[in-house]
C-alpha cells in the first residue's frame, strides 16, 4: 500500500474526499459563488487530501491509538475545515453553511455504510480498483437521489430562513453520530446487520433535515398568508376611506347645487360653480396614463393622498406597461405606492411628497418611485428595513415587488440619500410571462 497508485486509491475512497464532493454538491446549485471560486476551492481541497493521506501513512493505527474516543474526535478537524470552506467559497450565512454541511455528512455517511455492506457481501479489498468503482458508483446513486429530493429548495431558497436552534440541534446530532457512534466493525456475521442499522440511521438523519425544510416552508407560507391578509385589510381600509371621501364630496356637491338654486348674486354663484368644477375636474382628469389597470390604481391612491395632504405626482407611459400581467402590474405599483404613502404619512406636511415615472428607456421598461425619507434605513437581504415596529419596507410588499422583477428577469435597485428613498426597476422590453 505504499505505491503511488495505492495512495491515490486511498484518497479517492476517503472520508474527506467524499465529504468534499458532497459539500460542494449541496452548495454549488444553492449559493452564489465568491470571486475566484476555483482558486478558493482548490486552496481548501488540496490540504485536506494531502493531510489525510499523510496522517494515514504516518499513523496507520490512528494519531491517538490509546484513546479511541479522542482518535474519533479528530474527524471533526476535516469536518470543521470543510465548514470553513463553504463560508470561504460561497456567499452563504453560517447557518446556511452548517445546514448544507449537515446534509452532506448524512449523505456521505450513507455512502460509507452502504460501501461496507457491499464490500462485506462481495469480499473485495478496501483499497482497490473495484472498491473505487463501487465507491464512486454509490456516490453517484446516493448523491444523485439526494440532490433530486432537495432540488426544489436548492433552486429557490427565498423565504427559507431556517430556525437557528433547529439547525444547530440537527447538526450536533448528525456530527455525534457520524463521528463517535458510527464505528467501523470487523468482518463478522453481525457486521452486515450493524452497517445496515447505521445506514437506516443515516436515512433518518437525512429525513430529519428534509423535515426541517418542509416545516420551514410551511411556516414561511403561513407567514406570507398572514402578511397578505394584513395587506388586504390595509387595502380595504384605504378603499373604505376613499368611498367615504367620495360620499362626502357627493354630499357637499348636493348642498352646493341646492345653494346655487337659492343664490341671487352672480358673483357668489360663480364662486360656487368654480368649487364644483374643481371637484369634478379632479375626478375626471386625475389619471390618464393609457393603461386602465394603472389608471385604477393611481386614481385610488390619489384620492387617498389628496385627503391626507400627500402630494403624489407622476409621468407614465401606460402603453409601455401592457407587457406586464394585470395582477403583476397591480401588485408592483400598488405595493410600491403603499410603502411610499406609509413612509411619508408620519412626516411633516411639507415633506409628504411622492413621485413616480414609468416608460421605455432603450431596450428596457424603466419604472422609478421616489419619496421623502425622514428616518434612516438599514439593509437586510438586499431590502431596506426601518427601526419602526412594523418594518413595512421589509414586509410582504417589497418581497412581492422583488419576486415580480425576478419573474420578468429584470433588476431592482434601492437607494437612500439626501432624505430620499428611490426604487428603480428595469425590465426587458417584450418580456412576457
Amino acid at each position: 500500500m505504499n505505491s503511488p497508485k495505492a495512495h491515490l486509491l486511498r484518497i479517492l475512497c476517503s472520508y474527506p474526499w467524499q465529504l468534499l464532493i458532497a459539500a460542494h454538491l449541496f452548495s454549488f446549485p444553492t449559493f452564489k459563488r465568491r470571486s475566484r471560486f476555483g482558486l478558493r476551492a482548490a486552496v481548501f481541497a488540496l490540504p485536506a487530501m494531502v493531510g489525510f493521506e499523510s496522517c494515514i501513512t504516518m499513523f496507520p493505527a490512528g494519531l491517538l491509538p490509546g484513546d479511541p474516543v479522542l482518535n474519533k474526535a479528530l474527524l471533526l478537524i476535516p469536518t470543521t475545515w470543510f465548514y470553513g470552506m463553504l463560508l470561504f467559497c460561497y456567499q452563504c450565512t453560517p447557518r446556511e453553511a452548517l445546514y448544507s454541511l449537515s446534509v452532506s455528512l448524512a449523505v456521505q455517511n450513507a455512502v460509507y455504510n452502504l460501501f461496507w455492506i457491499t464490500m462485506l457481501a462481495a469480499g473485495f479489498p478496501e483499497y482497490s480498483l473495484t472498491a473505487l468503482c463501487v465507491s464512486w458508483g454509490l456516490m453517484l446513486l446516493i448523491y444523485g437521489t439526494a440532490l433530486l429530493i432537495f432540488w426544489k429548495w436548492m433552486r429557490d431558497r427565498e423565504g427559507h430562513t431556517l430556525p437557528r436552534h433547529r439547525v444547530i440541534q440537527n447538526a450536533v446530532v448528525i456530527l455525534l453520530f457520524v463521528t463517535f457512534f458510527n464505528a467501523r466493525t470487523k468482518a463478522s456475521p453481525a457486521a452486515f446487520s450493524v452497517y445496515l442499522a447505521y445506514l437506516m440511521a443515516d436515512m433518518l438523519a437525512f429525513s430529519m433535515q428534509l423535515g426541517l425544510l418542509h416545516e420551514t416552508d410551511l411556516s414561511h407560507k403561513n407567514e406570507l398568508i398572514r402578511q397578505l391578509l394584513a395587506a388586504e385589510q390595509k387595502k380595504q381600509k384605504m378603499t373604505a376611506e376613499n368611498i367615504e371621501i367620495i360620499n362626502r364630496k357627493c354630499h357637499d356637491l348636493k348642498h352646493q347645487i341646492e345653494g346655487l338654486r337659492r343664490m341671487s348674486s352672480d358673483k357668489e354663484r360663480n364662486a360656487y360653480i368654480e368649487q364644483v368644477e374643481n371637484a369634478v375636474l379632479f375626478y375626471e382628469s386625475a389619471v390618464k396614463t393609457g393603461n386602465e389597470t394603472l389608471d385604477l390604481i393611481l386614481m385610488e391612491k390619489q384620492l387617498y393622498c389628496k385627503e391626507h395632504g400627500i402630494t403624489l405626482t407622476g409621468v407614465c407611459d401606460g402603453g409601455s406597461l401592457n407587457a406586464l400581467d394585470t395582477m403583476d402590474l397591480y401588485a408592483l405599483f400598488g405595493n410600491a405606492l403603499e410603502n411610499a404613502i406609509e413612509s411619508v404619512s408620519s412626516e411633516a406636511p411639507e415633506n409628504r411628497i411622492i413621485s413616480f415615472r414609468a416608460g421605455q428607456r432603450g431596450g428596457f421598461l424603466s419604472i422609478h418611485f421616489e419619496n421623502y425619507l425622514g428616518h434612516p434605513l438599514t439593509m437586510r437581504d438586499g431590502l431596506p428595513i426601518t427601526g419602526k415596529n412594523d418594518q413595512n419596507y421589509h414586509g410582504f410588499g417589497m418581497l412581492s415587488i422583488r419576486h415580480i422583477v425576478e419573474k420578468y428577469k429584470g433588476t431592482m435597485t434601492i437607494q437612500t440619500d439626501q432624505n430620499l428613498f428611490r426604487l428603480d426597476i428595469l425590465l426587458p422590453r417584450g418580456q412576457k410571462i
